[in-house]
Order: C-alpha cells, then structure tokens, then sequence
C-alpha cells in the first residue's frame, strides 16, 4: 500500500505559515464583551513579563497591550485610530510614569515625547515639522511650565 504524500511545496508552505504564528500561544483568552468573539489575549513573554492584547474595537485586531514585568506595570502600546500601527506609548518605572511618546497624526513618526520624573511632567519634546528632529522642548518644575527652548530652523 502505498501512502499519500504531499507535494514539498505544500509542506513548505504549511512550516512557513506556522512559522509566521504570533510568538507563544495565549495561556488564557477572553471575550470581555460577551459577543463570542476573543478580545483579549494572555501571554507569558518570559518567566517575569506578561502580556494583555486586546481588540477594544470588535474588528478582529489587537489595539492595546499592556506589559508587566513581576506584576507590575512597564507598557502600554496603543493604536487610537485602529489602522494597524501603535501610536501611543505610555512607559511606566516603578509604579510611575516615565514616558509618553505620541505620533498624533498617525504618520509612523512620534511628534510629541514626554519625560516624567517620579510620575510628575518634567520636559516636553516637540517635532511640530514632522522631519524627525526636535525643533522645541518644553521643561516643568512641580507640574509647571518654567521654560521653553526652540531650535533654530535650518
């Protein structure tokens, strides 16, 4: 008798896709909207860091993930007009913010790039051009704007 075997193309094709799966397979999943569809995600990174994915729209795509390392916050990446690409990040250092970076006019290009200090506003980075440098930085002190310092444009 002799067995059926599939073409080497085709067991190529099948090593490939399996190959292009997402990272490691959620160890819990979640239909928080009680839809019957998944919308949140659990994975396990590393034996310290976790990761939530969750699709806050119902179109089927991951638009926010939180990361954790020992339970404890440290990311936040999120896509605010669902398009497929993360444009806002928030960074987390000790249970407190630490940066924020913003591409707020979903370009791919961060315009706005926070810094906090112990969960307090402490310098903002501005590219109101869009050419990838910063033309203007903002410094607080206690929550307050102190000074503004602009570059000279070429």
């Amino acid at each position: 008798m002799r067995l059926a075997r599939l073409p080497l193309v085709c067991v190529s094709l099948i090593i490939a896709l399996l190959g292009c799966a997402r990272g490691p397979a959620p160890i819990a999943t979640y239909d928080r909207n009680h839809d019957g569809r998944i919308d949140e995600w659990v994975y396990r990174l590393s034996d310290s860091k976790t990761e939530e994915a969750f699709d806050t729209n119902a179109d089927g795509k991951v638009d926010l993930v939180r990361i954790y390392d020992n339970g404890t916050l440290v990311k936040i990446e999120q896509d605010r007009n669902y398009d497929g690409r993360i444009d806002l990040v928030r960074e987390y250092r000790d249970g407190h913010l630490s940066r924020v970076v913003r591409d707020d006019n979903f370009d791919g290009k961060p315009e706005t790039i926070e810094t906090y200090r112990k969960g307090q506003l402490a310098m903002v980075e501005h590219d109101s051009v869009g050419d990838g440098a910063v033309d203007s930085v903002d410094y607080y002190e206690n929550g307050r704007l102190v000074r503004t310092e602009r570059r000279r444009q070429r």
